[in-house]
């Protein structure tokens, strides 16, 4: 069990409280209180062995050398500096020797890729030091079973301790622990061993090991196991990804990315998603959000990936309002080479903004969740996340998903202020001006192209924040828009796709009450029987209270759910029109898993 030993509190009219439990087992201090920072080569590069860039003999180009330019990149850039301290090394790393020990592996490269340029040293010591020399930490990969994604047969099944004992000898300060080779079955016990492995290899005082885990990424929103694992990884490590890869890099002969990864979602492609439908996928889960506990939405494809700057703006603009750990996968070398290019110049800037990063590494260690999705489209419309901030104010994104530009009016009432003329200061993320907004009122932004108008909200005595917007059912695949509860005319409440019609948001009362926003109407179970319908708020019938696993339940303890009775063969919630129902709760069942706005990391 973790240890409550730290306890935020955040004062947004009425109070919530961020439930923080940064020690988990693989270390006995606390570690990742703010999400990590840094790079990781996979999404750029994967095993692809690479040139130098200084004149260097390819043939004697390593690995190492080439994780250490990008280190070293991170140094000249100033984005050591802004807090990117943490290089991780991907796949391929590594081999085991006949003796069983893990070490360096002699050539880089993969079984499609081989190569006879130099890995690793067999002893990864001189490595982890000149990290350190650099001030940067130092990380590694590997599986949970016998083989990796890339069928190195070095994983960590049936050797998590030595290994880890290992790594501390090493100096290594980050594990990336991956699904394959081991079944389902496996791998929750398989987790369990190398998070008390690497606890044990680090409790004489040596340096933690923050423990990143895959596990919860492979199982999709309506599958029950990935609720099962995002409740067994907590208190095994500080961060777990949450859904399939980011859209990986490829180049064409003119060394350009083939492709612009900000949209992308083919199940047919691999399990890759594009930038947006992370986000997506992510967002989703953000209740479970906290302190030493972040949902791991996948590397910023930030620099030389295809994006255009607005997209690279996007993605950096909602991995912090997600408070996602935040870690670059780019060609840093190149970067730090053509700092004068104005698109590279441009990417340094935003992955440099002081002011998103602060909202990423804001104490409170919120999730940022969806206010409004206005179309289910992924390429039309408008998206609003908001993330409560330890100071009392909070940070707010609107997104334009649509091919032009627009012009977008936003009543501040839309987000939850319930305050009437009380000047609020608005800070522009991106380009730092400060402007005073009445609470009462609206205010408008022009947004390019898949580009983000982000303001962070200084507190104010005399404004009240509401948790406020859409209420979503678990989605029904991956990177597939979710729907919506939508009250009806006739006091019904049904799923629907979501829209920016005002009978879809809804506030979450401190006193457990959901209402209707702008109204004096709540969910409601009133009624013996019946689906739970819209009704005058007050009374045990209309309040429910909001958990971590995405439930909500009643007083009398049954929960809230989606009668997919209609649906059948399985299909339990994408169909549009689904009523609600109230009944027993089931562990883990989708039909019966909500997201909805909270003031910070829901209850268990």
């Amino acid at each position: 069990m973790r240890l409550m030993i730290l306890a935020l509190v955040l004062v947004l009219g009425d109070s919530g409280v961020a439930r923080a439990d940064p020690v988990a087992e693989n270390t006995k201090a606390p570690v990742a209180l703010t999400p990590p920072m840094g790079f990781n080569n996979w999404a750029r590069f994967q095993c692809l062995p690479q040139a130098p860039l200084d004149g260097r003999d390819r043939a004697t180009y390593g690995f190492a050398d080439f994780m250490l330019d990008q280190g070293k990149a991170l140094v000249a850039t100033g984005l050591a500096s802004a807090g990117y301290r943490t290089v991780v090394v991907d796949d391929c790393w590594m081999a085991r020797g006949a003796d069983g020990e893990l070490h360096g592996i002699a050539h880089w490269g993969s079984y499609k890729h081989p190569s006879a340029q130099p890995g690793f040293d067999d002893d990864l010591t001189g490595y982890m030091t000149a990290l350190h020399g650099l001030g940067l930490k130092g990380g590694v990969y590997n599986t949970s079973g016998k083989t990796t994604c890339q069928r190195v047969a070095a994983g960590e099944e049936g050797n998590q301790d030595r290994d880890a004992a290992r790594f501390a000898r090493w100096g290594v300060d980050f594990l990336k622990l991956d699904n394959c080779g081991a079944s389902d079955d496996e791998i929750p016990g398989l987790f369990r061993q190398m998070a008390r492995a690497l606890g044990r290899a680090t409790i004489d005082g040596t340096r933690p090991i923050l423990f990143d885990e895959s596990a919860p990424a492979q199982y999709a929103p309506s599958d029950p196991m990935k609720y099962r694992s995002m409740a067994w990884v907590r208190p095994l490590g500080q961060m777990w990804r949450v859904a399939p890869d980011i859209r990986i890099t490829h180049l064409g002969p003119d060394g350009r990315s083939l492709y612009d990864p900000w949209s992308f979602n083919d199940a047919a492609q691999g399990y890759e998603e594009g930038v947006y439908q992370t986000y997506t996928d992510t967002v989703a889960l953000s209740r479970y959000v906290a302190p030493g506990a972040w949902n791991d939405a996948d590397q910023l494809l930030i620099g030389d990936s295809g994006m255009t700057t607005a997209e690279e703006r996007s993605q950096m603009g909602l991995w912090s309002i997600l408070g996602a750990p935040l870690i670059i996968s780019a060609d840093l070398r190149a970067m730090a080479r053509n700092a004068a290019d104005p698109h590279v110049a441009a990417s340094l800037v935003i992955l440099g903004n002081a002011r998103a990063i602060a909202i990423d590494q804001d104490p409170l260690g919120a999730g940022g969740y969806r206010v409004l999705r206005d179309s289910s489209a992924d390429d039309m419309g408008v998206d609003i996340a908001l993330k409560p901030l330890a100071d009392g104010g909070f940070a707010f994104l609107i997104l334009n998903k649509g091919p032009i530009a627009i012009d977008y009016a936003l009543p501040l009432a839309k987000l939850g202020v319930s305050a009437a003329h009380c000047p609020l200061k608005l800070t522009n993320v991106w380009s730092g001006e400060v402007q005073t907004v009445d609470a009462g009122g609206a205010f408008t932004s022009h947004i390019a192209s898949h580009d983000n108008a982000m303001f962070r909200v200084a507190p104010a005595d005399c404004e009240r924040l509401t948790p406020t917007g859409q209420i979503t059912v678990a989605q029904a695949e991956f990177a597939q828009a979710p729907l919506c509860l939508e009250a009806g005319d006739d006091g019904e409440v049904t799923t629907e796709s979501c829209s920016k019609g005002a009978n879809q948001l809804w506030t979450m009362q401190a006193d457990g009450h959901v209402r209707q926003a702008g109204t004096e109407l709540c969910l409601s179970a009133a009624r013996a029987a019946g689906a739970p319908r819209i009704a005058a708020c007050g009374g045990s019938a209309t309040r429910f209270r909001f958990h971590r696993g995405g439930a909500l339940t009643m007083d009398d303890g049954r929960c809230l759910g989606v009668d997919t009775g209609k649906v059948g063969n399985g299909g339990l919630i994408g169909q549009q029109g689904a009523h609600l129902r109230i009944g027993v709760c089931r562990p883990f069942a989708p039909d019966q898993v909500f997201s909805a706005p909270h003031s910070g990391a829901p209850p268990a």
